[in-house]
């Protein structure tokens, strides 16, 4: 399982870890923040989407600003569900098909 993990590391990362710990962060922990400071709803999505998008701005570039309408889209169904896990599950899910869809590219490129 170990080596499985070891190989595929970037992947389960990629689909895993990194939006559990986005979520709870840029959804929960901000949500809890703006519920502190009595934000209104258009300022807690506001400052979720915009933590979200300059976070992945660092390590993905200026073509991270596609991901603002994501971004208040989790936003919104967070705020409706008051339910981490289901922004999560969701964001795995999109996480995947983006992965399964690079590496189609990749593979449909490469087999010329």
């Amino acid at each position: 399982m170990l080596t499985i993990y070891k190989k595929n590391r970037i992947i389960i990362q990629s689909i895993v870890w990194f939006p559990v710990l986005e979520e709870i962060i840029f959804r929960f922990f901000i949500y809890q923040y703006c519920e502190l400071f009595d934000f209104n709803i258009i300022q807690y999505i506001l400052l979720a989407t915009f933590s979200f998008v300059i976070a992945h701005i660092f390590y993905q570039g200026v073509s991270s600003i596609v991901k603002i309408l994501f971004s208040v889209i989790l936003s919104i169904l967070f705020l409706l569900t008051l339910n981490i896990f289901v922004t999560i599950i969701i964001h795995c899910i999109f996480n995947f098909l983006v992965y399964i869809v690079r590496t189609s590219k990749y593979e449909n490129h490469h087999s010329w």
